[in-house]
């Protein structure tokens, strides 16, 4: 179901004016709502507005929701980056684009070295790195660890904050690693960061994906122009709405 802003999209022929949707993290339960969602209890919603081009640019897409990432964060530290490497150049390389149907985030290769050696030095004692540099998940998350397979859970790991104009989305815990099926390393799973580069894929784009949008309510303002997101259990929400996907 197309739900970008092309003139063809699902949303867009049916003329709806907002859609919402959260996905669950603990199970595969989630929402979607097309039109206002009108939920009373859904507090503390934070907004950036789309960014909108009308000039045709060789590598802007103009279908995408595309929204403006002003930096980053690690536990309480900003990376030491410019405004200027978030923001697209004149050929429109460097949008950021909200993508549900991309799993994982990809970053620019500047700004993902920043980040990869920022989260590297915060969790050095904490987790043990996969010392293995051929090793590449899905072609562009380089940066492993070995975590014991009869470990319950991750340890308490550096929240990761992405820094939006006038929004802020935060990646902690269980979203901040992901575990490779079937790939053991002794008695240890292989779990790796949920960012990649988008250099090595090729991409010339941020892409928010997916994995970092699991428990967090996704409003799309087509009407404001705008995307919110607040915090919150998507399958909780699925019972009280008396919905799911």
């Amino acid at each position: 179901m197309g739900m970008n802003r092309g003139s063809l999209s699902f949303v867009n022929q049916m003329g709806f004016p907002k859609f919402s949707y959260c996905i669950s993290g603990f199970d595969s339960s989630g929402v979607l709502i097309l039109g206002d969602a009108n939920v009373a209890w859904l507090k503390g919603i934070n907004y950036t507005p789309l960014v909108v081009r009308s000039d045709p640019l060789p590598y802007f897409d103009r279908v995408a929701y595309t929204v403006q990432l002003e930096g980053i964060k690690v536990g309480a530290k900003m990376l030491p980056l410019p405004k200027s490497a978030f923001e697209p150049d004149h050929t429109g390389a460097g949008q950021t684009m909200v993508d549900s149907g991309t799993q994982f985030t990809f970053l620019l290769g500047p700004v993902y070295t920043a980040l990869k050696t920022e989260f590297i030095q915060q969790a050095r004692g904490i987790l043990k790195t996969l010392d293995e540099p051929n090793f590449v998940f899905q072609g562009a998350m380089d940066l492993c660890y070995r975590v014991e397979s009869t470990r319950t859970g991750l340890p308490e790991l550096p929240r990761v904050s992405l820094m939006f104009r006038g929004a802020e989305m935060s990646v902690s815990g269980e979203k901040l690693l992901y575990r490779v099926p079937g790939v053991l390393r002794g008695r240890d799973s292989v779990y790796c960061f949920t960012f990649g580069n988008s250099d090595l894929l090729g991409i010339e784009a941020f892409v928010i994906g997916h994995h970092h949008q699991q428990n967090v309510w996704m409003e799309f303002d087509l009407v404001n122009s705008r995307v919110g997101f607040a915090e919150v259990r998507c399958d909780l929400a699925g019972r009280r709405l008396g919905m799911g996907l």
